[in-house]
């Protein structure tokens, strides 16, 4: 046998971990077919390296291993197809053999010692002793359906790629000034001062002229023109039309609750609070703090910490990350601190619940309707497929689709009109499955077109024909008259606000007015926001003054609208926060991440330049 072979040719007993099929997605890959030049037996060719059919089904049968596994549930083939399945595929067989090229041209190899040693130290391999066991090894052999020297071959493959990406992808430190960038471009804040500027502090912009209206129709025409619209055929065969076939008893769905009940309803929620610690003994201390009197905020506050970076806000158990710091948060009662609880990844946490909403099981009778829906959505594949077949092979004998749906006795459903939004003239939106791809797929044929059918997943399958087609179409100006005039007015009362509050913000850089002197004018208020991020918003201050404000010193005037009435605000800058320092836990977790972004584009760019140097052909036809 292979390995046989190998452990005869080693030095010592060495051993394994599986190593899984290329982690890195392939999706920047730009692949050109070229039809000529093929062996029967090569469907790609990048640079030398050939990839035969056996490759493909044997990384297509991993791919949609993993991707039922991801599903919780067995996916058919064409299930997985509809989901990217052959995408996937053929990303993985491209980039993997393109770092095999590579390797090979580098003169790179894994020696049988270095193979053998990562089989044997495999604990997937081992035996209660800790030593190899060939039986274990051939165990898993038939369950991945590979032979030895299929395996052999796959894991020499995949370890040197591994290698490979890994040297790649290895980049020096995160300078400090990209961590301070960072930092400083997420948590620093701006707390600004405003006044609200109505419209009617403005001067009103009169009537227009007919120059006027016709000028903004004409540059405002999408808004004025009529949708194009779309007849359609459709029949859809859902888990609904096939209902009648499947059996399902009363039994079974009591079984499924029973099963589901704890998943059902509105699970428990508490508002919890979080006061993280270096370690058990700086835990211990607050603690006996909290123990002798001192609130919990307070004593985070004593640290360094604000309330809302000690709220983890109002969440389910599931929503907690940490199993078991969710364990113990949901064992307390309210207002209850914690002992201190060491986390999954070795982190100390002191808990508080500050709010408790109990849960509620429905009944089986409540529940009853909706698990009737998920048994018959899990159960009808197999119906909905028949149905399919038979659909398809009427088609295929040239009937129509109406036909086709008399002779099976299906619904054959007739949409007059619908645009490529899925509204209908009359305000009420289509209703179908697979509604997004259904409706362009519509849109991007032709009348008279036999077209795919969708598979819609758990909803069915569906298929369509455009039967008419009504084009876009721009409504007369004598017809739309009052909406042009409706809309010039209000484009025209924003661009009056817009200039007067340009000529307050003149005013206040000169310094020949004060904000307060500008809300007194008014008949406003000067109003205070809390410390903003970046992308926060509050009420009357919008992102576009967000966004200009952190273009702004600390005394710097600002104008922007308010999204009232189209009113605008008058704002200034009255005060920059600055990032504290980057905690030492988040940095580590920072330099890690900015480490793994860097270690992409490096990953990324190294694809592209093999993409250049080899070359990438695929037999389609095969």
């Amino acid at each position: 046998m292979a390995l046989a072979t190998l452990r005869k040719g080693a030095a010592r007993t060495l051993g394994l971990f599986l190593v899984a099929l290329l982690v890195v997605s392939f999706a920047i890959w730009g692949i050109a077919d070229i039809f000529t030049g093929y062996g029967r037996q090569t469907l790609i060719e990048v640079g030398d390296t050939d990839i035969s059919p056996q490759d493909y089904q044997r990384a297509q049968q991993d791919v949609l291993r993993t991707m039922s596994q991801d599903a919780g549930r067995a996916l058919s083939l064409q299930e997985a197809r509809a989901a990217g399945l052959d995408q996937r595929v053929l990303e993985r067989l491209v980039g993997g053999a393109a770092v095999d090229t590579h390797a090979s041209h580098l003169g790179l190899s894994i020696s049988d010692e270095a193979l053998l040693e990562q089989i044997t130290e495999d604990p997937s391999f081992q035996d209660g002793t800790g030593n190899f066991s060939p039986l274990a090894f051939q165990a898993a052999m038939r369950n991945i359906g590979m032979s030895e020297a299929e395996y052999l071959q796959t894991l020499r493959e995949q370890t040197l790629r591994r290698q490979l990406l890994i040297t790649v992808g290895e980049v020096a430190s995160s300078p400090k000034a990209v961590i301070d960038a960072l930092n400083r471009y997420n948590e620093e804040r701006r707390i600004l001062k405003y006044v609200l500027v109505p419209k009617s502090a403005a001067e009103a912009p009169g009537d227009p002229t007919e120059e006027d209206l016709k000028a903004y129709y004409e540059n405002h025409k999408s808004t004025f023109t009529q949708p194009g619209y779309r007849r359609v055929g459709l029949i859809a065969v859902t888990p609904e039309t096939v209902r009648g076939e499947l059996n399902i008893t009363e039994a079974d769905l009591k079984a499924s609750y029973e099963a589901k009940k704890d998943t059902l309803g509105q699970a428990e929620t508490r508002r919890v609070q979080q006061i993280a610690l270096p370690g058990k003994d700086e835990a211990d201390k607050v603690a006996a703090k909290i123990a002798s009197g001192t609130d919990f905020v307070e004593a985070a506050k004593d640290l360094g910490l604000s309330e809302s970076d000690i709220d983890l806000g109002t969440v389910a158990k599931k929503d907690l990350a940490d199993s078991i710091v969710a364990d113990e948060a949901f064992k307390l009662e309210k207002d209850e601190v914690s002992e201190p609880v060491t986390g999954k990844l070795g982190g100390v946490v002191l808990l508080r619940v500050t709010e408790i909403t109990p849960g509620k099981i429905p009944t089986f009778e409540e529940a009853k309707g909706d698990i009737e829906k998920e048994l018959v959505k899990e159960q009808a594949s197999g119906a909905i497929f028949d149905i399919h077949d038979k659909v398809e092979d009427e088609l295929a004998s040239g009937a129509t689709l109406e036909e086709t749906a008399g002779k099976l006795k299906l619904d054959y459903v007739v949409v007059d009109q619908v645009d490529r939004t899925g509204n209908k003239p009359d305000g009420t939106q289509l209703e179908a499955p697979a509604q997004k791809e259904l409706l362009n797929g519509i849109f991007v044929t032709d009348a008279g077109i036999e077209n795919d059918p969708i598979d819609a997943r758990d909803e069915g399958v569906v298929w369509y024909e455009v039967l008419g087609i009504t084009p876009e179409t721009l409504k007369p100006f004598d017809e739309v008259r009052s909406e042009v005039e409706k809309g010039w007015r209000g484009e025209a009362t924003r661009n009056q606000v817009k200039t007067y509050t340009q000529k307050l913000v003149s005013e206040l850089n000169s310094g020949s007015k004060a904000l307060d002197d500008i809300a007194t004018d008014l008949g406003q208020e000067v109003l205070p926001t809390s410390a903003l991020k970046r992308d926060d918003i509050t009420v009357n201050v919008l992102p576009p003054a967000v966004q200009q404000a952190f273009t702004l010193p600390k005394g710097g005037y600002g104008s922007a609208a308010s999204g009232v009435d189209e009113g605008r605000i008058v704002f200034q800058v009255d005060d920059i926060v600055e990032p504290p320092e980057v905690d030492p836990r988040a940095l580590k977790q920072l330099v890690a991440r900015i480490g793994l972004l860097y270690s992409e584009d490096m990953i990324a760019e190294y694809f592209s330049e093999l993409e250049q140097t080899y070359g990438v052909k695929i037999n389609r036809p095969a």
